[in-house]
């Protein structure tokens, strides 16, 4: 199966549905072209198949039809009514989302029996209106008894994306590099170097000199080795030794590799399955804060749609998104980026990239998500279920969202220094500005979609999971500045009614979703704007009550009563802040007790 299912018809769609499943993805094919669905419409006959099956049951089915039904638990009877619709039970796909509909056509009630189960009902205990049966190893099949021809196509979107095959284009094919014999020696030798360098990336005890000099040899030898099956690295890679070299030949004091860092350009070879080797002292960002040299062999992950956006959309020159092939233990972390301001210069050079491993932000997500929404009980849109069983499909889309959050941190009315590297302030503005890269992103994915890209909707998805269920309960509370992003974000979506938490279970209003995050991140441009027109004093006090707001300050807090030294310096200011300013709610408490084993196992994940 490609990213996205193949659908074959049995009669005509209405042009409004078949141009919504085409702008999700859905191809339509015909029956003899392998379709990964088939949709039978009423008055014709199933088409044999392997593949996912969704009926549209009348109740006066033709015999073929209602054979397929019985093989799978189903019956329908005949019925003519329009009902509401609600979720059978709690642990079932929420094949509604998306539409707002109250009311639909109902053409037969289902009688249901093992191995189906019951999906959607009318009302809280009303007749069965749709049944679905995955048998292990088998192909599913989902009956419908409403029409999803009549009204809003997402019901029709949601039922093909249910059935389609659980077989999930997975992680890239392990590469013969990672099994070469001088890789092998290179990350055998780069880890014994390690254990032997400072916190600075000096090796400070001249005992053990001599050894460090025969790992850089024999790191010279492999990194040559190496270079002969990556003819586009020569340059940097011939770098790398001669300056590892010079930190031999040096004394092995603070390691210096300028020369080869600035011979580094992946962003002008963006080309899909590129590989790279990479041999740097470093640290790894939300990883390892020692500098110490680190090789990782990583490929360059750039599929068509995103790079036609880039070039026409969301120019981004800096960016190149890549996924791991393998690494030294600095990247067994939670690190997922690489940047060439954590390597060891002697001077600072113009950044000309920056790359962000969407393997491992695709493959965390996924884990936390599925059991963030498993404990919460939360039912996943049928096309979100994809995205989470499907690793190709994740990086993808996190190398969207990636692309367009990256180029935002310059773009936009923004204070002077936006990102504020060179400033020590309150780490709820670093929130604020994470998170309006993410809005903003989830803003262009909602035009995308109404553009037709099919991963737009997916990003959408991304955001929202990762940011409410993965950030707030990821790391410590001290100054946990992404953190408390999530946290607003789901408080905002809780106060404006588009997420649900009763009965001890979540639900979103998806078709609610874009204008409210949207809203969200309509206030944050408005802080932003207002802010070259106020003093750096005013403009921290009203990101404080944009944040306060929403979210309930610590009960200790300084700046909740404005106890503090506005006749002083800024940095009287920062210090005021608690380290846990805003702590986590008591929904949140408890998610962090249930999954945090989860988000701790993510730690180095690849796939």
């Amino acid at each position: 199966m490609s990213l996205f299912p193949t659908l074959h018809a049995t009669g005509d769609l209405p042009p409004a549905h078949r141009s919504h499943l085409e702008s999700h993805g859905i191809a339509l094919v015909g029956a003899d072209d392998h379709p990964d669905v088939v949709l039978v419409v009423p008055g014709s006959d199933p088409v044999p198949t392997a593949a996912g099956t969704v009926v549209i049951a009348t109740g006066d089915d033709g015999p073929t039809t209602v054979a397929l039904l019985a093989a799978h638990g189903m019956a329908g009877r005949t019925t003519h009514a329009v009902g509401a619709l609600a979720l059978a039970d709690v642990g079932g796909p929420d094949l509604l989302a998306w539409t707002d509909q109250l009311t639909v056509p109902v053409r037969a009630s289902l009688d249901v029996d093992a191995p189906a189960a019951a999906l959607l009902r009318v009302g809280e205990r009303g007749p069965v209106v749709a049944a679905g049966a995955r048998p292990d190893g088998g192909s599913a099949v989902l009956v419908l008894g409403v029409d999803p021809l009549v009204g809003s196509p997402e019901l029709l979107l949601n039922s093909v994306c249910w059935a389609a095959p659980r077989t999930a284009a997975g992680a890239a094919t392990r590469h013969p590099l990672v099994d070469d014999p001088a890789w092998q020696r290179l990350k055998a030798d780069v880890s014994e170097l390690q254990r032997l360098q400072a916190k600075d990336g000096s090796i400070a005890d001249v005992a053990l000199h001599d050894r460090a000099r025969e790992l850089v040899a024999a790191i010279d030898v492999s990194v040559m080795a190496l270079a002969l099956a990556l003819p586009h690295d020569e340059e940097y890679l011939t770098a790398v030794g001669k300056d590892i070299q010079r930190w031999a030949d040096g004394g092995f004091e603070v390691p210096d590799f300028l020369d080869s860092l600035v011979a580094f350009r992946p962003e002008t070879q963006r080309v899909d399955g590129l590989v790279h080797l990479v041999v740097f002292p470093m640290y790894t960002q939300n990883g390892s804060t020692d500098r110490r040299v680190e090789a990782v062999l990583l490929r360059v992950r750039w599929p068509d749609l995103v790079a036609e956006l880039e070039s026409t959309q969301f120019s981004n020159a800096l960016f190149v998104p890549v996924t791991f092939l393998d690494f030294t233990p600095g990247y067994d972390t939670n690190s997922a980026v690489l940047f060439p301001e954590t390597v060891a210069v002697r001077e600072v050079p113009a950044f000309t990239w920056g790359a962000i491993f969407a393997d491992r932000e695709a493959a965390r997500f996924r884990r936390v998500v599925r059991t963030a929404s498993d404990t919460t009980r939360l039912a996943l849109p049928p096309d979100a279920e994809r995205l989470l069983d499907d690793q190709h499909l994740a990086e993808e889309t996190f190398v969207l969202w990636d692309l367009i959050h990256d180029r935002t941190h310059m773009r936009g009315d923004l204070p002077f220094d936006p990102f504020m590297i060179k400033q020590r302030m309150p780490f709820f503005l670093y929130s604020l500005e994470e998170l309006r890269c993410d809005l903003t992103a989830f803003r262009a994915a909602v035009r995308l979609e109404a553009d037709g890209v099919p991963h737009a909707r997916l990003v959408q998805y991304a955001i929202v999971f990762d940011r409410i269920f993965r950030f707030p309960v990821t790391g410590t509370r001290v100054r946990n500045y992404d953190g408390l992003g999530g946290q607003l974000l789901f408080a905002w979506l809780h106060q404006h009614h588009v997420l649900h938490w009763t009965d001890s279970r979540l639900t979103i209003d998806w078709p609610e979703v874009p204008e409210a995050v949207i809203a969200l991140a309509e206030q944050i441009e408005q802080l932003y704007w207002r802010s070259i027109d106020r003093p750096k004093t005013a403009h921290w006090l009203a990101a404080y009550e944009l944040v306060s707001g929403t979210l309930a300050p610590h009960p200790a807090s300084a700046w909740a009563v404005r106890d503090l030294p506005l006749d002083g310096p800024p940095k009287g200011l920062t210090d005021a802040v608690l380290d846990d300013e805003f702590p986590l709610s008591m929904f949140y408490e408890a998610m962090s007790r249930k999954i945090g084993d989860v988000v701790a196992s993510t730690s180095g994940i690849t796939a």
